[in-house]
This record gives structure tokens, C-alpha cells and sequence, in this order.
């Protein structure tokens, strides 16, 4: 299976504090690898090396830049961030149905999994992506038209997959469809319901 570079700096945002880790990308051209062989392996350091993508509901913003306390917001909105854990490539290979999700940036699945590309450092980890609260809409409309809002829509698209899909699925180790649902799908959909209700914009941190 094929994996974009554009997960990168989530996976370096979670080992951003470990020197030696961050040598071995920092000292060896992206040239020099087998493109194929990082792609690959992406989810494997992702679940292995503890990364996590968290989004947290912020002000009302275009551009994170926008955010002037941006520290202070993040702080606030602990208790209502939504952490993917180690399995945003899962989502992204389900919702897309495809065993290559990362290939298209501007595809909404995407956008909600990771947003549109930004950086920052913060206490908490590494910005690695942003989303506009005019965007906000357009991730609630398709939450709503494909019906992942609630288990059953959910299930009818997990069983919908390709079969090509589903040993994508079984080779990474994914959970079943139910703990998806309960442990970051519907998660997922409330912070998007809430941010489009309260006009926030959300961030993307690698922890």
C-alpha cells in the first residue's frame, strides 16, 4: 500500500523530544530513501512509535497565523479534543475506500483527518494541520451525506469496502468497525457539529 510523505510531520511531531529519531530524518535526504519503502511504512512507525493526531476546536479563524493564543486556546480545550490514537490511517482508508487515501490533499476525508497543511510548534507536540471555519461545513455535509454519524451508516459503509480494502484493513491490524464507531468515529462527528455550531476553526497536533 502506498503512503504520501504528507503524514510525516505527525509522525515527527510525536518524537520531536527523542534527539535520535529526529537525526535520522533530519540527516538523510528525503532524495536518498526508496519513496516506496517510506510510504509503506508510515502507518507501522505511526503505531509503533506511539504517534497520535489530536484535534482541538479553536476560535474563529481562516488561517492559524489568525490565532493569537493559540497556547491558551489549546489549554481550554483539552477535555474536548479528539485523539485518533495511532488509527487516522485506518479512517482515511475507510472513508475514501481506497488503499491509497493520502494521494489528494483536498479531498474532504482527508481534510477532516488531517487537515490542510500547517506548522507550529506547541507545548503539547507539533501543528501539523489546520482547518478553516469556512471549511467546517463542507466536512459536516459530508459527515451527513455518507451517514457516518451514526453506527449504522457507518457499518454500511465498513461493509461496503472493497475487498482489496478490507485486507488493507485486516494487514494493518484495525480495530473491528464497532470500537471504530464508539472510540473516534462518533467522536470525530461531534467535535465537527460543535465547531460548525460555535464557528471554530480546528487544529491538528502530533503528540
Amino acid at each position: 500500500m502506498l503512503r504520501q510523505l504528507l503524514i510525516i510531520p505527525f509522525l515527527l511531531a510525536g518524537t520531536h523530544k527523542n534527539q535520535e529519531s529526529l537525526k535520522l530524518y533530519s540527516d538523510t535526504s528525503i532524495s536518498t530513501f526508496d519513496n516506496r519503502h517510506i510510504l509503506n511504512n508510515n502507518n507501522h512507525i505511526q503505531r509503533t512509535m506511539g504517534i497520535s493526531i489530536n484535534l482541538y476546536r479553536l476560535s474563529k479563524a481562516e488561517k492559524l497565523d489568525d490565532i493569537k493564543d493559540l497556547e491558551n486556546q489549546i489549554a481550554k480545550t483539552t477535555d474536548t479534543k479528539v485523539d485518533l490514537y495511532k488509527i487516522t490511517s485506518d479512517l482515511a482508508v475507510i472513508f475514501l475506500n481506497s488503499t491509497d487515501p493520502y494521494s489528494n490533499q483536498n479531498t474532504i476525508p482527508y481534510k477532516m483527518l488531517f487537515g490542510k497543511e500547517a506548522h507550529k510548534s506547541v507545548n503539547v507536540g507539533e501543528v501539523g494541520g489546520f482547518l478553516p471555519s469556512s471549511e467546517i461545513l463542507e466536512i459536516t455535509k459530508w459527515i451527513k451525506t455518507n451517514k457516518i454519524e451514526t453506527f449504522d451508516g457507518f457499518s454500511k459503509m465498513y461493509d461496503n469496502l472493497s475487498k482489496e480494502v478490507k485486507k488493507e484493513l485486516e494487514e494493518m491490524g484495525s480495530d473491528d468497525k464497532v470500537s471504530l464507531f464508539n472510540g473516534y468515529v462518533r467522536p470525530l462527528v461531534v467535535l465537527y457539529f460543535t465547531a460548525l455550531e460555535n464557528q471554530n476553526s480546528v487544529v491538528f497536533i502530533g503528540q
